[in-house]
C-alpha cells in the first residue's frame, strides 16, 4: 500500500514562504496554523513529482552543549538524492497514521519520526520551535518544507537504522568546514546554529 503523507498546497503557503530560502522566523503563528487547518494526505510518489504541495518534514537538530549531533545518510537511504549528505537534523515525513481526531499530527509524527530514527541514553526537554526551512532552489527542496526544531539533551544518542545512517556529534566550531558535504537544509542553519539558536 502507498504511504499517504501529509501536504499543504504551496500556493496556501505562499504568504509565509514566497522569494523566501533559508529559517524563516517570522509569521510562524500564522504558517503553522495554516498548516494544521488546511493539510492534506497524498500518495508519497505523487507527492515527490508535485511542486504543487509542499511535503511537510518535523526536522529536529539535537544540541549538546558545543556539539549537534549529525548523521551521515548511505546509499541504503530512501532518498537516493540525499545519499552521503551530512543531515544536522532527524526527521521524516507526517503520515495519514500521525493524524488523529483531537491530536496534533504535526508534533505525533515528530516524535514518531524521532523514535525511530535515533535513541537516547537519557529523557531529553521538550522541541523547541525555531522556523520553517524553504529551499525552492532545488528538486528536493522545492517539494518540501522543514519544521526546524532545536532539542536539548546531556546524553548519549545513537542511529537506530544503522544500515541506512552513521551518527556523529560534530562540534558546533567545526560546521562551516563541512558546508560543502551538507544536504542543504543542513546549510542553511549554520548561521543559526553556531550563534547558538
Amino acid at each position: 500500500m502507498t504511504e499517504q503523507i501529509l501536504v499543504v498546497e504551496t500556493a496556501l503557503l505562499h504568504p509565509y514562504i514566497a522569494g523566501r530560502c533559508g529559517l524563516i522566523r517570522e509569521n510562524l503563528d500564522a504558517a503553522l496554523s495554516c498548516i494544521r487547518s488546511r493539510h492534506s494526505f497524498l500518495p508519497r510518489p505523487q507527492a515527490e513529482e508535485d511542486p504543487g504541495y509542499k511535503q511537510i518534514i518535523p526536522y529536529v537538530v539535537i544540541r549538546r552543549g558545543g556539539q549537534v549531533f549529525s548523521t551521515r545518510r548511505l546509499s541504503k537511504g530512501g532518498e537516493a538524492r540525499l545519499h552521503g549528505k551530512i543531515s544536522l537534523g532527524v526527521g521524516g515525513h507526517i503520515s495519514a497514521g500521525d493524524d488523529l481526531a483531537g491530536d496534533d499530527a504535526l508534533m505525533r509524527g515528530l516524535y514518531r519520526e524521532l523514535d525511530e530514527e535515533v535513541a537516547f541514553s537519557r529523557p531529553h526537554g521538550e522541541p523547541r520551535f525555531l522556523g520553517l526551512i524553504n529551499d525552492d532552489s532545488n528538486d528536493v527542496g522545492s517539494v518540501h518544507l522543514g519544521l526546524c526544531f532545536l532539542l536539548e539533551t546531556d546524553g548519549e544518542v545513537a542511529v537506530r537504522e544503522t544500515e541506512k545512517l552513521r551518527g556523529a556529534w560534530l562540534e558546533l566550531s567545526e560546521l562551516p568546514a563541512l558546508k560543502e558535504e551538507m544536504e542543504t537544509w543542513s546549510s542553511l542553519l549554520l548561521d543559526t546554529l553556531t550563534e547558538g539558536a
